[in-house]
């Protein structure tokens, strides 16, 4: 009976831990610059380059990894990017799964893209190391916003921030905080990239904005050499790399302040006068 109970407390946390290692899968691209065979060199070449890859993030908490493998038109480059606030032990299981994933998505095509929400995993037979590369895109979107021309304001000013330190640094998280909600922001670009070159993806994915989340409290643009994201609620661990405390655009107009104003001090001129004529009635009353 005892043994029964240790086994099923092992298999318990042995489940555990599985599903706390499973990454957050999103979306993938299988590309469409040829095929090989189960057979072939390149098949070879590409698992050779994936274990390369796996060595890596297993010797190293960098966080981006690449590997090649091969000769001329059966070369494989390999890339993978594990997102900048996560853990170097989720980094290595989203390697990991994300191989394992790809291997099954996309079985024979010689180029593919795969993100996850910790990691972005990239192959092809062209070089991609220092190369940017803006295309496919994809997106996802969140709810919408009940003051929708008020949020776009709000998170436009805070991506404008998010990506003059995510150019520097390659990686950067936000936080907006105005009189009606805080804004969560992440923006990340492959560090093989110069400053232009991530500073021209974000922009692209900043464009890609109202296609897909225009209004929305939510939402991410995913690219091969960049990432962003943003929510109304934390999602990145760590403090925030920009902290940012402005008051919701809601005053009054200036020419409304002032006609406001206006209004208010002839009331009170009125008032006063009438008080002030009150007052020589009364006295006048009285000395009679």
């Amino acid at each position: 009976m005892a043994f029964h109970i240790k086994s099923l407390i092992f298999f318990s946390v042995l489940i555990g831990c599985i599903c706390v290692s499973q990454s957050d899968y999103l979306f993938n691209v299988c590309g469409s610059n040829g095929n090989y065979t189960n057979n072939s060199v390149y098949k070879t070449n590409l698992d050779k380059a994936f274990d390369n890859l796996l060595f890596a993030a297993n010797t190293s908490n960098s966080g981006f990894y690449n590997a090649s493998f091969g000769e001329e038109s059966n070369r494989v480059y390999t890339l993978v990017l594990c997102r900048g606030d996560v853990q170097p032990d989720i980094c290595r299981s989203c390697v990991k799964d994300s191989i394992n994933m790809l291997k099954e998505q996309c079985p024979h095509q010689k180029e593919a893209d795969e993100w996850y929400q910790e990691c972005l995993l990239r192959y092809s037979n062209t070089s991609i190391l220092n190369t940017l590369v803006t295309e496919p895109t994809r997106m996802h979107s969140g709810t919408v916003a009940s003051d929708k021309a008020q949020f776009n304001q709000d998170l436009r000013d805070m991506l404008d921030n998010l990506k003059a330190q995510a150019i520097q640094q390659k990686f950067a998280t936000a936080k907006q905080t105005t009189q009606d909600r805080t804004i969560y922001g992440l923006m990340q670009c492959t560090p093989d990239l110069s400053s232009t070159q991530c500073s021209n993806c974000l922009d692209k994915a900043i464009e890609n904005i109202p296609t897909c989340c225009s209004g929305r409290t939510g939402g991410q643009v995913l690219k091969p050499s960049c990432r962003l994201r943003f929510e109304i609620g934390p999602f990145y661990d760590g403090t925030p790399s920009v902290d940012i405390q402005t008051p919701s655009a809601k005053q009054p107009p200036a020419g409304k302040l002032r006609t406001t104003f206006a209004y208010f001090w002839i009331d009170n001129a009125i008032c006063n006068m009438f008080n002030f004529f009150y007052f020589l009635f009364f006295c006048s009353s009285w000395h009679r």
